[in-house]
């Protein structure tokens, strides 16, 4: 939602509220305005009919003698602090015959040494007539309130919120690799400002952070590519040195290592060029023919671990990948599917529009088969394996919207990795589990 509806929204209901909290007072004020009015009308009208009597004249005709009563009353009964008084209830009205709100005012007078009670009475409105007028003055009230709400944040999202459209813009078009300083707009308004100063910061800040770390990436990946070279070099004049058989193996072992190490080096620097999205593609490429090419390059190393391999590849498929991802991406799966199956075992791999599905036979992992994808995760501990391939896979997915999924069950591993950011991998595991290997 949109922070100008939150804010319409919010407005709105407390409007309810107040409105609803409005109505009963100005109801509550007109029925007691309505009372004093009458009460004074009735006051004003008792003076004139004592002023009568104290003439002599005959009150008898007047148009209003029918609502009114007097009666000479003693001396005693007559208040002493309060000479008018009046009541409100209901009443029933003999010239419409209904039941309404009665006001009576009474009134006391001293007339030639005589006491006169003066009683004079009206209906006025009640509730339920006073209500729907009320009600009906309200609806309008609120109806105009909401054309107005609307119209106002049409124009606050247009004009006033306009600086900090403009700032999300900016923030993102943002990108390291052009390695430029932001421009944020000016504003006048002291939120967007500091908002700006703190983005001009961080954006800085950032800026300052990759350009170190990517500084750091290539004179590490230089710099230790001499030493490398040098001990490897020194390890091959010593193996064609006559040696022992103990030393041969510990000379065996270093390059090993070395090798090893050389492997992580170059893992790790393509996973921090991964993550600092340094491979970007607009072109599609063949992903059908490239799965092709990658399992012919792993085809030797199939016939040698004698394995089974099963392929269902469709024609002319077509990702928005960056060339040399797709082959590493397909290489650490096949390698993967190679290394850690069983002597005779099986491989299929299944590619559509929708996803690459790579299956292989091979013993149960020794940890969660989601912990995998983590870096230096092992699924057999004593592999050769540096336990980064699972790692890159999930990176290169993550920086083209697939998404990954890795599975067990009845001695198949299974790694199924979709194209499409609506259909999970995770769903497609689930599917494979029952349809897939049915004689395993």
């Amino acid at each position: 939602m949109r922070l100008t509806n939150k804010f319409t929204l919010w407005y709105f209901v407390v409007m309810l509220v107040v409105l609803l909290i409005g109505g009963a007072i100005v109801y509550y004020q007109i029925q007691d305005k309505i009372s004093r009015v009458e009460v004074v009308r009735h006051e004003r009208l008792n003076d004139l009919i004592a002023q009568q009597i104290r003439e002599g004249g005959d009150y008898s005709g007047h148009p209003t003698r029918k609502r009114a009563t007097i009666a000479e009353v003693p001396a005693d009964s007559v208040p002493k602090e309060v000479f008018s008084y009046y009541t409100r209830g209901p009443g029933w009205n003999e010239e419409f015959q209904a039941k309404e709100n009665k006001m009576i005012v009474t009134s006391f007078y001293e007339i030639g040494g005589r006491y006169y009670r003066i009683t004079t009475y009206s209906f006025i409105p009640s509730f339920y007539q006073l209500l729907p007028g009320v009600v009906d003055s309200f609806k309008w009230i609120l109806l105009v309130l909401l054309v107005l709400v609307g119209i106002a944040s049409q124009l606050i999202s247009k004009y006033i919120l306009a600086p900090f459209k403009r700032t999300i813009r900016v923030v993102q078009s943002f990108d390291l690799k052009q390695r430029k300083r932001i421009h944020l707009p000016v504003t006048r308004t002291r939120e967007f400002k500091e908002l700006n100063v703190f983005l001009q910061k961080m954006t800085d800040k950032a800026l300052e952070d990759y350009q170190s770390l990517k500084e750091f990436t290539e004179n590490a990946s230089h710099e230790l590519q001499t030493p490398t070279a040098i001990i490897r070099g020194k390890l091959e004049l010593l193996a064609e040195s006559e040696l022992r058989n103990d030393q041969a193996v510990l000379i065996e072992e270093m390059h090993n290592a070395l090798e090893k190490l050389s492997r992580i080096h170059s893992s790790l620097t393509l996973l921090t060029k991964l993550e600092n999205f340094e491979f970007e593609t607009r072109e599609p490429v063949v992903f059908s023919q490239l799965t092709k090419e990658a399992l012919a390059s792993f085809d030797e190393l199939i016939q040698m671990k004698s394995l089974t391999l099963h392929t269902s590849i469709g024609e002319n498929i077509y990702l928005t990948l960056h060339t040399a991802l797709a082959e590493l991406m397909l290489n650490n799966l096949l390698s993967n599917a190679i290394r850690h199956n069983t002597p005779g075992g099986r491989i299929d791999v299944f590619l559509n529009k929708r996803s690459l599905i790579i299956s292989n036979t091979g013993k149960e992992p020794s940890s969660p088969t989601f912990e995998l994808f983590e870096r230096f995760k092992k699924g057999n501990p004593g592999s050769d394996s540096i336990g980064i391939g699972l790692a890159i896979v999930r990176q290169i997915c993550d920086l083209n919207n697939f998404t990954i999924a890795y599975g067990y069950a009845s001695g198949i591993h299974t790694l199924a990795v979709s194209f499409l950011p609506e259909v999970a991998a995770s769903k497609l595991l689930q599917n494979l589990e029952r349809s897939l290997y049915p004689g395993v």
